[in-house]
């Protein structure tokens, strides 16, 4: 039998092990996937996977229904201090009904005789009738809150640090990469009289004649909201355009905070007041009214407001005269000793060319004319020469100490030459006096008088506007001209209107409501201010056989004039690309080649872009007359040229028939060029721009004076006194 089972064992395992297998597969299919374990306990319930979602869909419907449904009206909140906490509650928070006496009842519970009887302190309530009854009469009169004069415009034409990036609150101009580039800046200027302004307001909104309960000192404080350039330009018929707004220049951080917005309404959020508390600071105010300029790089170039840049200009002027004729004198005296000391070698007079009783190998050399035809002081019987070192005294004959040719230690100069600005500095002792500020005052008149002067109309965070003697001196720049075009310009100044937006004006000046900025009248229209171009060509020379033309192109370029001439045949285009050559050393004075070179080199730009945008078309011989009274005929060529290939223009050849305009400016470029060019001023530079409180002192010009040339020339003058 066993036999026989283990038979059917072996002939049928196959299918027993199929069968096991069934059976594992339908318990797995009935535990796991018909009965799933994976259940969700949510909102005391269990769910399987797939239905969870429209229980949470039906909730989420429900929640949207209950949305959408009115509020409830909630029970009315029953007083809690003397009456009692819950009156259908005998019992509350472990306190029998009859103890509940409401809040005051529990604080005698706890500590009984205390006063309950007490209010919180609050502010006095002003009634509406009161706000919305006040009226103020506005700070006007004739309409506007004041008149702009003396209103002047000035153009500066400079190297200055340029922004490479935008410039914003967060990037300051100093950190937008500036680098030195061209720049031509209007300055318009204005004045106010701000003392009057304040009285206005004091009158309007804090004034006797307005009642007790209505004065307000906050709104009797003009705050300055918007300075308006605008600004007209020559069209080509002679007439003038349109007036357009002027933008903040692009190195004003706060120009999107400085646009003019006059409509209440259009006020960014928090309206007027937020305005008057964001403008009502110092340092708002004085970017506001006086912005700063850009940083000028050109050495002999400095902004100030047009008033002071004429008066700058002008003592720039006379001190380059000056210290020209200076250097011209001190040329002469050097040719005059160096004469007069060929002629003492010729005598034979000359220390140490000779020998002998009176020279330098004998005799004595103290007295003149003992020992022989030589000597220290020239032929016998001659007296020492004016201005020579005497041993015997140790003083020259003029009577003063150290070694003095015929006018002095250093020529005329008693003291070190001027550094750069041409200042006279041969009485620095009694040249300056005093000031009743203690500072040193010039007797002279010099460029020092103008920074002291743009100093003092400067303001600063302490400056009272209200206690302003004098007007206010504003002013707003115009980085956007043009070179070649002509402007007019006109300004005005506008302050916070405190209650705009309110029904609190007079009925007289219900019309102010809706507007954010009280205005002044505009100026005067200034006079024309043209714009020099930046490029220039002029004509020269002809080979009438080849009609050849020699065509100076002129550039102004890092604050300085180049020109090049370019011989242009028929057909060419006039000026291209020049790769700059470095120039030879020379000396200021002669004009001659030097050797040494200069301590700091010239920033010469790397190449020239000399391309004009004409093309030359023809010479043309022209034969017409010219003269006043007696007309004489004249024959000479014009060039013709244009820039469009549509429009030909011309341009008489030869200097002696150009208009008077042309020929001004081909001199005035000459001129320019002529001048010695000197490096550009670092960014730091002590006078490089516009330094609030900072002015070039003459305290800090004594002091680099004296620590530096002044005690190298003593040390020379000791030390020789010493050699001897």
């Amino acid at each position: 039998m066993f036999k026989k089972s283990s038979q059917f064992i072996e002939e049928h395992i196959e299918k027993i092990v199929l069968g096991v297998v069934g059976l594992v597969c339908i318990w797995l299919l009935i535990t796991r996937v018909l009965i799933s374990p994976n259940a969700v306990s949510y909102d005391n319930q269990k769910f399987s996977p797939g239905g969870i979602d429209p229980y949470v869909r039906k909730l989420a419907e429900q929640l949207q229904h209950k949305l959408n449904e009115p509020p409830e009206p909630k029970p009315p909140y029953p007083p809690r201090l003397d009456g009692p906490l819950d009156p259908n509650d005998p019992v509350r928070d472990g306190i029998p009904g009859d103890l509940q006496h409401g809040f005051a009842g529990l604080v005698d519970l706890a500590i009984p005789g205390i006063d309950t009887r007490w209010s919180v302190l609050l502010p006095p309530n002003i009634s509406p009738e009161v706000a919305e009854g006040r009226q103020y009469p506005a700070p006007l009169v004739a309409g506007v809150i004041g008149e702009v004069k003396d209103v002047a415009a000035g153009h500066l034409r400079a190297a200055a640090y340029m922004p490479t990036l935008p410039v914003t609150p967060d990037l300051p101009y100093e950190n937008a990469a500036p680098e030195p580039n061209d720049i031509d800046l209007v300055t318009v200027e204005g004045k106010f009289d701000v003392a009057q302004l304040y009285k206005r307001f004091q009158q309007s909104f804090a004034g006797v004649d307005i009642p007790v309960e209505w004065r307000d000192p906050c709104l009797a404080v003009p705050v300055f909201a918007a300075v308006q350039l605008q600004r007209q330009e020559l069209l080509d018929d002679g007439s003038w355009g349109e007036w357009h707004d002027v933008r903040r220049t692009k190195i004003d951080y706060r120009r999107r905070m400085f646009e003019i917005i006059e409509d209440v309404g259009n006020l960014p959020p928090g309206g007027v007041k937020v305005r008057l508390l964001q403008f009502n600071d110092a340092e708002v105010r004085m970017d506001l009214l006086q912005p700063q300029a850009y940083q000028i790089a050109s050495a002999n170039r400095e902004w100030f407001p047009p008033s002071l840049h004429a008066k700058f200009v002008e003592l720039q002027s006379k001190e380059k005269l000056e210290a020209r004729r200076e250097e011209i004198e001190a040329a002469k005296q050097e040719k005059e000793r160096e004469r007069e000391q060929r002629l003492e070698e010729r005598r034979g007079g000359t220390l140490g060319t000779r020998s002998g009783p009176g020279g330098v190998g004998g005799g004595s050399p103290y007295y003149e004319g003992l020992g022989s035809t030589g000597g220290l002081y020239g032929e016998r019987g001659t007296r020492p020469r004016r201005g020579r070192y005497d041993l015997r005294t140790g003083r020259g004959d003029s009577g003063d100490m150290g070694l003095y040719d015929d006018t002095g230690l250093y020529g005329d100069r008693r003291r070190p030459p001027t550094r750069g600005r041409g200042r006279d500095e041969r009485d620095i002792e009694t040249e300056y006096m005093m000031g009743p500020d203690g500072r040193q005052v010039s007797q002279k008149p010099s460029i020092n008088d103008v920074y002291y002067e743009f100093e003092g109309i400067l303001l600063t965070p302490r400056t009272e506007l209200a206690k302003m003697r004098e007007p206010l001196l504003f002013w707003a720049h115009d980085d956007t001209v043009e070179p070649g075009e002509s402007y007019r310009y006109r300004i005005r100044l506008g302050v916070f209107n405190p209650i705009g937006g309110t029904n609190q004006f007079s009925k007289q000046d219900a019309s102010l409501r809706n507007a954010a900025i009280l205005w002044s009248n505009f100026s005067e229209v200034t006079q024309p201010v043209t714009i020099p171009k930046m490029l220039y060509f002029f004509a020269k020379e002809i080979q009438e056989a080849a009609k050849k033309v020699t065509v100076q192109v002129s550039k102004y370029v890092l604050g300085y004039w180049y020109s090049k001439d370019f011989p242009v045949n028929r057909g060419e285009a006039i000026g291209n690309v020049v790769e700059s050559e470095p120039e030879e050393p020379k000396d200021p004075r002669t004009g001659r080649f030097s050797f040494v070179q200069p301590e700091e080199k010239v920033a010469e730009p790397e190449a020239i872009d000399y391309s004009t945008g004409a093309v030359l078309v023809d010479a043309v011989a022209v034969n017409d007359w010219s003269g006043a009274g007696r007309l004489l005929p004249r024959h000479y060529f014009d060039m013709l040229y244009t820039f469009d290939g549509a429009y030909i223009e011309h341009m008489p050849i030869k200097l002696s028939y150009w208009s008077e305009q042309l020929l001004a400016m081909y001199n005035e470029i000459r001129k320019s060029e002529r001048e010695p060019k000197e490096p550009l001023r670092g960014w730091d530079s002590r006078i490089g721009g516009r330094r609030r409180g900072v002015a070039p002192g003459l305290e800090e010009f004594e002091e680099e004076y004296y620590d530096e040339e002044y005690q190298m020339m003593m040390e020379e003058m000791m030390g020789g006194m010493r050699r001897y």
